[in-house]
């Protein structure tokens, strides 16, 4: 099991950077990392999702369940079906000002191969954090702060 966290500072509201966020349909239009996003929404604070993103040098696809709580400015997903063994975690946002946000995206995975995991699971664990700081900085595409 191996646990990814980035966190990166973006020039929104805290309310404007979770609704952004929470459209993930809009990930596929805005973010290069990701191929495909179809939603299906169950209620009004959960939907099932299905990603198709670029990985590494290959392709990694999942569907999730989503949990969305606009009063805490936090999105849990976790995976039904996928590619990984494991990979759950969630999207929390803080405020730092009005017009300025902290974004953290923290996940837990398993890519279910014992054998390799000590090999596979760094290089995934990098393809997650580069694949998470790309879609922040498309889907906000203004001056921003990373901290790993």
């Amino acid at each position: 099991m191996r646990d990814v966290k980035y966190t990166q500072t973006v020039n929104a509201s805290a309310v404007e950077a979770f609704e952004k966020i929470a459209d993930f349909k809009s990930f596929e239009s805005h973010c290069q990392a990701v191929i495909s996003v179809d939603v299906t929404e169950i209620n009004e604070t959960e939907s099932e999702s299905t990603w198709l993103v670029h990985f590494h040098d290959g392709k990694m696809s999942w569907r999730e369940r989503d949990i969305f709580n606009k009063n805490d400015l936090k999105i849990e997903f976790t995976q039904i079906e996928g590619d990984a063994d494991i990979f759950e975690g969630f999207w929390s946002i803080e405020a730092l000002s009005e017009g300025q946000c902290t974004v953290t995206f923290d996940a837990r995975f398993c890519m279910g191969i014992p054998t390799l995991a000590d090999i596979l699971e760094p290089i995934a664990e990098s393809a997650i954090k580069q694949n998470v700081e790309q879609m922040l900085s498309e889907l906000f595409a203004s001056q921003q702060e990373a901290v790993a």
